[in-house]
């Protein structure tokens, strides 16, 4: 999550950040013992919840240009949601995907 969380920082475009994260994600999870499955779910779910500046988004870019929300704004909104991810996904993903058959560590 950490990873993730920094390199959608640095990445604006979601479908780049994506394309980067996830074949990273799965393939330290496998090495590292960890579902590779559940490491993509995390990355989808980390990089999906935030926008940290105006750029990341078209829809935001139209509401900062507007003047609606300043760039500051949107930071600690994106630093808030970002926790929020980070306690959904600890608290609420990871104990329903085991539940469901797809658990954190691999057999």
């Amino acid at each position: 999550m950490l990873g993730a969380t920094l390199l959608r920082a640095v990445v604006p475009n979601i479908s780049g950040f994506l394309a980067l994260a996830l074949p990273i994600a799965m393939s330290v999870g496998r090495e590292a013992g960890v579902n590779p499955l559940v490491c993509a779910l995390v990355v989808m779910m980390t990089g999906d919840a935030v926008v940290y500046y105006p750029a990341q988004s078209s829809s935001a870019l139209v509401i900062y240009e507007r003047g609606h929300v300043s760039a500051g704004e949107m930071l600690k909104f994106g630093l808030w949601m970002t926790l929020v991810g980070w306690v959904a996904i600890l608290v609420v993903a990871l104990p329903w995907w085991a539940l469901i058959g797809e658990p954190l560590r691999s057999r």
